[in-house]
């Protein structure tokens, strides 16, 4: 499975993670816009707790570039790391996975999938294989995830995933203000390692020079909040 990541890392710093139906690549440039589209629609919205209002256009290509296409291809950052799923039969994007590093230095893990692709098992294929480059490619050995414990559908993806509670349910406030009841995960590799030569601290990554590639995501892509995948 990462055979293909390891050897595009080495020469390009892109990573390409091939399951039985997708490619989870490390976001490229264009690929960002699809992240906010995936959250875009009333449900998703609802579930992690985004203003009614924050509708993004469309993505402006429906198809993503070819896999091993390195072009845009965004440094590493620690505190950033953004997956898109392609679908491999149509190279449609039809996932999206965020880690962000939030309160006291914990690895958030979130995600969402496209509409019309969810209840296809994509949230769960996309989310184990963004968790093993994580734990196994870029070291980070502990991942934390949350979601309302009214959205069956996070419950049941997140324990596929690997994860397990974190305690009991606690209150947790949307960026919304909306409190919900929430449910957190962790994931932990005993086995975590860093392997990839690329990867900065965001302090790091500000300071690479701008000719060589960009550094880090673009300032308007949002995390995945606590919520939905399908």
């Amino acid at each position: 499975m990462f055979d293909r990541t390891t050897a595009l890392c080495r020469r390009t710093g892109l990573h390409v993670a091939t399951t039985r139906r997708l490619w989870v690549i490390s976001s490229r440039a264009d690929d960002l816009a699809h992240h906010v589209f995936f959250q875009a629609d009333e449900q998703a919205r609802h579930w992690q707790g985004w203003w009614p209002e924050e509708e993004p256009p469309a993505p402006a290509h429906a198809l993503a570039r070819p896999p091993a296409d390195p072009t845009g291809a965004l440094m590493p950052v620690v505190e950033m790391l953004y997956f898109t799923a392609v679908e491999r039969a149509t190279r449609l994007p039809v996932a999206g996975v965020s880690i962000t590093t939030g309160d006291g230095g914990a690895h958030q893990i979130g995600g969402n999938v496209h509409p019309d692709h969810r209840g296809k098992g994509y949230g769960r294929e996309a989310m184990t294989a963004a968790c093993r480059l994580a734990h196994r490619h870029f070291g980070i050995a502990t991942l934390v995830a949350a979601c309302e414990v009214a959205n069956t559908a996070s419950m049941r993806w997140l324990a596929g995933c690997g994860f397990a509670h974190d305690g009991p349910s606690r209150p947790h406030v949307l960026p919304n203000g909306r409190e919900i009841d929430a449910q957190w995960w962790t994931r932990t590799d005993q086995r975590a390692r860093r392997r990839c030569a690329w990867l900065r601290t965001l302090a790091e990554a500000t300071a690479v020079s701008a000719d060589r590639q960009p550094a880090g995501p673009a300032v308007n892509v949002r995390p995945a909040a606590p919520g939905l995948i399908r």
